[in-house]
């Protein structure tokens, strides 16, 4: 019989690395809500994948609006180290 933590640690590849990821993640995503808070559109997303960053929105106009920050996104993401080579805008698709 396997202990609980061996199984979550082999069979759902939870280990250093992705845990490492998730961390990066969560980094990402709180920095630019708090940095972004005044702003009027919402950030539901974002993640960086192959060095592009990813930031998702509910609607099409705050994906728009948010495309102009785009600047003022690098420079927030420089203060925690984090410098990607392109960063793309989607409309996050709801089912």
């Amino acid at each position: 019989m396997k202990h609980i933590s061996e199984i979550i640690r082999k069979d759902l590849g939870l280990n250093r690395e992705n845990s490492s990821l998730l961390d990066e993640k969560t980094k990402i995503f709180k920095h630019l809500l708090d940095k972004l808070k005044d702003k009027p559109y919402i950030i539901e997303n974002a993640y960086l994948k192959e060095n592009i960053l990813f930031i998702e929105c509910n609607s099409a106009e705050e994906t728009e609006a948010l495309r102009y920050e785009e600047r003022n996104i690098k420079k927030i993401l420089l203060k925690i180290n984090v410098l990607p080579d392109k960063i793309k805008f989607r409309t996050k698709v709801r089912n």
